[in-house]
């Protein structure tokens, strides 16, 4: 690899980081901002992202790949419960890195793609679930997908904006799926 394109890597990887941060604490951050915070010209920048939406696709993915590395290995765990509390602690510290994303939508058919693979796998461990009596058999699996999912981002706000610590948010998130918000009957 040349020294040039060291550089160019070295660059890429500072203007990823600085959109990561700068549209955590803003959504509608400016690419000049972007640029500035990543110590780069505008023209550097839009050597590696020609438009806006191109880094937020650029960033949608790393998030992608990121939560697909956090529960890589899950579905060898036997125990769907235990596989459940490990996704909500795995994936929640990202909060930080990647909960904008959820203001900032992207059309884009390879994150559709791979937001539909991780739906699905959330849908095994669900029937996983099911099969071991962990869940109540009479709430549909795709409610309690979509709860899981849903869960998931609204650990990662309360964490980015600071009500939650993640380890709570994480404990709040497992037994809000397993337990619902119900208390004791009182008949």
């Amino acid at each position: 690899m040349s020294h040039m394109e060291t550089i160019r890597l070295t660059s890429r990887d500072a203007i990823l980081a600085a959109a990561l941060e700068l549209f955590a604490e803003n959504p509608g951050t400016s690419l000049a901002a972007v640029a500035a915070r990543a110590g780069v010209g505008r023209a550097t920048l839009h050597r590696h992202f020609a438009s806006r939406d191109e880094l937020i696709r650029e960033l949608a993915l790393a998030a992608l790949d990121a939560t697909d590395a956090a529960v890589a290995g899950l579905e060898e765990e036997p125990d769907p419960q235990l596989a459940l509390e490990q996704m909500f602690e795995r994936l929640v510290p990202l909060a930080d890195r990647f909960h904008f994303l959820a203001r900032l939508p992207v059309q884009d058919p390879e994150i559709d793609r791979r937001y539909a693979a991780q739906i699905e796998g959330l849908a095994t461990l669900v029937a996983r679930l099911r099969e071991r009596g962990v869940v109540d058999a009479s709430v549909p699996d795709a409610w309690m997908v979509r709860v899981a999912d849903s869960l998931i981002w609204d650990a990662w706000s309360a964490v980015a904006e600071g009500s939650i610590p993640a380890r709570d948010a994480t404990a709040l998130a497992v037994r809000t799926f397993l337990h619902g918000l119900g208390g004791e009957r009182h008949d």
